[in-house]
């Protein structure tokens, strides 16, 4: 189910209580991001966690903490923890079935106005099977955690962009990316690694966005990797390293402004 929720100024400043934030200087300074009409759109198994950013747009996907997103998305997209999104980044459209004798959507598609009223006038072809064989076209894109992507990049849907990976501006991504990889072109190809492999290893295995940020600091943000992550795991191991449990804004959360 989709909920649609008024823009409102409680709501804006209930938000900015739970840290959802939709312009990089916080709800206080929201003026003319939305007009007094708009809505909010957010699903029903949607999870919005703390100190995440929305800077346009009005779909409230599901994203993770420390992420901030300067696109709009399908509202099924899910974005993990401390992820950097930039302007016009996309997921593409539906695919259409080539090997028919037509691409057109009156093959798989039943519920778009056109077909639908097409159906309705002539109820004697009504037992035709209109069915869509991709199912990846329910699909949006999953970004996981840590991940950067530049303006401009394309994204099919269905694609799993792994932690750590970035993707550079531009990009037509059509495949799965897998961690710590940087990819780019059309399409885009592994240009080469953030880390190496054993490092890479390491940060697959220890999942430090999963455990509390100020547990796991440094003094120094340029702490070399094989450091932090021999940091990390040691204090993993200790039991100083505390999971990261934020209370999400949720359907439960918004309930009182869903109407």
């Amino acid at each position: 189910m989709i909920h649609r929720i008024t823009v409102s100024d409680e709501l804006l400043a209930y938000l900015n209580e739970h840290r959802v934030y939709f312009t990089p200087f916080g709800n206080c300074k929201v003026q003319g991001r939305f007009r007094p009409t708009d809505q909010l759109v957010f699903p029903s198994n949607g999870r919005i966690e703390p100190y995440s950013n929305y800077i346009n747009g009005s779909f409230l996907f599901s994203i993770g903490s420390f992420s901030f997103t300067r696109s709009v998305f399908p509202i099924n997209t899910i974005i993990g923890r401390y992820c950097s999104i930039g302007a016009r980044v996309s997921v593409m459209g539906v695919d259409h079935p080539i090997s028919r004798f037509t691409t057109a959507n009156i093959t798989y598609d039943r519920h778009a106005i056109t077909n639908a009223q097409f159906f309705k006038d002539h109820p004697e072809i009504e037992n035709f099977q209109v069915n869509n064989q991709e199912p990846k076209n329910a699909l949006s894109a999953t970004i996981g955690n840590d991940v950067w992507i530049g303006e401009d990049v394309t994204i099919a849907r269905g694609v799993t962009i792994g932690d750590g990976a970035i993707l550079a501006s531009k990009a037509l991504v059509t495949k799965d990316v897998p961690p710590y990889a940087i990819v780019g072109g059309v399409p885009a190809k592994i240009i080469r690694f953030r880390f190496p492999q054993n490092a890479i290893d390491r940060l697959v295995q220890l999942k430090w966005w999963n455990y509390e940020v100020q547990s796991i600091l440094s003094a120094s943000a340029d702490i070399p990797i094989e450091e932090f992550v021999e940091m990390v795991e040691n204090a993993v191991e200790r039991g100083n390293a505390k999971p990261y449990n934020p209370k999400v804004v949720d359907e439960s959360v918004l309930a009182p402004y869903i109407k």
